[in-house]
């Protein structure tokens, strides 16, 4: 059975509850502890706060209380490309250390921090990835092969960083840096171009890096410091011809990769950047007009696949990617364009039974409490962006506040030490989510 990222420590990681995006390597996007426990007779409160002029990407935790957040520059608002890193207060969300300004080559895209297990912490961005010590001062800097934006970060078991490139048409590159100077291990060219994050299972079998293509999902063992292609398990999600675009992330749970499609509608990407991003923008990518689907497939043979059509709503899409929770068994799915959210159950036959479905907008990458069942999203109305309680397994709302941001764009959200929990998104705002 695939192991929980909130079983913690991992390998390669500072053992706090959230060391990177999506709480760990497999991307399941749960959180151990109490959670928010919001119940009838209490409501949620906000604190927010605006970055002008940048692009707040994701909140990480390292020891308790110490809450770092890591971005760019906003698109549309300056002419400037660059990354940074914050130390925030818990509470306020005011600064109490701050990075200079990082080089990122010139790219703007939402690249990732993560807290390693030596105490440090890395940062992506554009095409450098650094590594600064906890007061946010840089102690290592490294320019990437790949003139072009480079998506996400994270750590294997053996403490190397592994990153790779966003391409829209060419083939995308993955770079290992050893974490000490940042000295590349390896490199490695992907069969195909490749635009959502990577999530990587460690099992007994091996550790395998799992990326989606246009069209399929490929998987790269990592063993002596070397990835290679895994031949014996390639993916093919093309189920809809030109009425399909791309998936973004995938996240493991249940000895199965889950995924969406429709990554290129044109009305989710009206939220990103049209700025070149590997090469060529996305405003000139071709867009879908298609359904939304959702993929399982199983990391045992990539043939045992599931394709879900949830909603079956024409110009469906999405920045971001499901949450299944396998304790549970449910699988969270979202159509952002035509404001659709619901729940499903994964059965011991492989058949996936509708729990519930909600008018919700989210844009957000879920996140779940797992104790109290407790499933955040977000949910964008004509007054702005909510924070969303609702429960996992009913989808009765628990409680929602007002984010303070008239817009949400796919970003992540961080659980908190005291019944709060951390929102970020591209249009500059951050807040704290708490119970009153």
């Amino acid at each position: 059975m695939t192991g929980l990222d909130r079983s913690g420590p991992i390998p390669g990681y500072y053992p706090s509850a959230w060391p990177c995006e999506c709480g760990g390597p497999r991307r399941q996007k749960a959180a151990a502890g109490p959670g928010l426990s919001l119940q009838p007779s209490k409501s949620l409160k906000s604190t927010t706060r605006r970055l002008e002029g940048r692009w707040p990407v994701m909140f990480v935790q390292r020891d308790a209380g110490e809450l770092y957040l890591q971005g760019g520059a906003r698109p549309f608002q300056s002419d400037e490309s660059f990354g940074w890193l914050e130390k925030v207060d818990p509470v306020s969300l005011e600064p109490i250390a701050k990075s200079p300004k990082l080089p990122s080559g010139g790219h703007n895209w939402c690249g990732a921090v993560v807290v390693h297990e030596n105490g440090d912490l890395y940062v992506t961005n554009g095409r450098y990835c650094h590594r600064l010590a906890p007061d946010c001062s840089v102690i290592a800097e490294r320019q990437l092969p790949k003139d072009c934006g480079y998506n996400g970060l994270l750590i294997l078991s053996d403490g190397n960083l592994i990153m790779k490139d966003i391409q829209l048409s060419e083939p995308s590159h993955f770079s290992v840096l050893e974490p000490d100077k940042l000295e590349e291990v390896d490199r490695f060219e992907f069969p195909e171009n490749s635009v959502g994050r990577i999530s990587i299972d460690r099992t007994p079998d091996g550790e395998f890096v799992y990326a989606t293509s246009d069209t399929k999902v490929y998987r790269l063992r990592y063993a002596d410091r070397r990835l290679a292609l895994d031949d014996g398990w390639i993916g093919d999600y093309n189920v809809a011809g030109d009425s399909q675009s791309f998936a973004w992330d995938t996240c493991v749970g249940d000895d199965n990769v889950w995924f969406m499609d429709m990554g290129a509608a044109a009305g989710a990407l009206a939220i990103l950047t049209p700025r070149p991003i590997g090469t060529a923008p996305f405003g000139l990518y071709k867009t879908a007009s298609g359904p939304q689907h959702v993929f399982r497939m199983s990391t045992a043979d990539a043939s045992d696949r599931d394709a879900l059509t949830p909603f079956r709503l024409p110009d469906a899409g999405i920045v971001a990617p499901p949450l299944y929770e396998q304790e549970a068994r449910v699988l969270i799915a979202y159509d952002s364009n035509n404001g659709k959210l619901g729940g499903w159950r994964y059965e011991n036959d492989g058949e996936l039974e509708q729990l519930w479905v909600k008018d919700i907008q989210n844009f957000q990458q879920p996140m779940l409490f797992a104790e109290t069942n407790e499933l955040i999203v977000d949910d964008v109305r004509e007054d702005g962006d909510y924070v969303v309680v609702l429960d996992l397994e009913t989808g009765e709302e628990r409680g929602r506040v007002h984010t303070g941001a008239a817009r949400s764009s796919g970003m992540f959200f961080c659980p908190g030490w005291d019944r709060d929990l951390y929102y970020a998104t591209l249009f500059g705002e951050v807040a704290r989510i708490y119970v009153s």
